[in-house]
């Protein structure tokens, strides 16, 4: 399946995730003045970002538009749990102490390399980032960045992305002892910022 192809799929399932997400949010705002704004938040928290996040690290290579549904579920949703229609979608946000989908999906593929890193993964998926030319332990050693085929798809794989990510952490990052302070300590970081103007003249970043 070439990129395009691809490409189509994934907006296909985005697509279908949006709608099936937005009949949920459709509840939420029917219930919006039954219960609280707690109560709403912990249901968007555990019935619909579920939905938005289900196995995003495979689809994360979406095009720019699809990110951009998915961000208004979610902006929609907060905006129903906050009762609001002025602020920002990043006050929302803070309001909420969320962040956006994308970073959230940048921090997930940060934990699957902290996993890589520590042999916590199926040899498969640590085959994508090893480097079979140099032989070493990945336990021991960072990951190479591998050369990416063409500027106009960008750096968009995740053998790519992956490891850049990772050579962004700090050294007290990475030597996290556990999988759970690992992953506590990156839900608080914004891995967003380290991307915004990787590909700016990408096809998937453009579309």
């Amino acid at each position: 399946m070439n990129l395009k192809a691809l490409l189509r799929s994934f907006s296909d399932h985005v697509s279908n995730i949006c709608k099936k997400a937005s009949q949920k949010v459709g509840v939420l705002a029917r219930l919006h003045d039954l219960i609280s704004c707690e109560t709403n938040l912990h249901l968007y928290l555990t019935a619909i970002i579920p939905n938005l996040t289900y196995c995003h690290t495979v689809w994360h290579f979406c095009k720019a538009s699809d990110r951009c549904k998915l961000e208004r579920v979610q902006e929609r949703s907060l905006r129903i749990i906050f009762n609001s229609k002025t602020d920002t979608y990043d006050a929302l946000l803070s309001r909420a102490k969320l962040h956006s989908l994308h970073n959230r999906c940048l921090q997930d593929i940060t934990i699957l390399m902290f996993k890589v890193k520590n042999g916590l993964v199926p040899d498969y998926i640590m085959a994508l980032f090893r480097n079979s030319n140099k032989g070493y332990s990945l336990r021991n050693a960072d990951f190479d960045l591998p050369r990416f085929s063409s500027v106009h798809y960008g750096r968009h794989s995740i053998r790519y992305l992956g490891p850049y990510l990772w050579s962004e952490l700090s050294a007290i990052d990475k030597n996290r002892l556990t999988i759970g302070n690992f992953r506590k300590n990156i839900r608080d970081k914004n891995l967003s910022a380290l991307i915004e103007d990787a590909c700016s003249n990408c096809l998937i970043c453009t579309s």
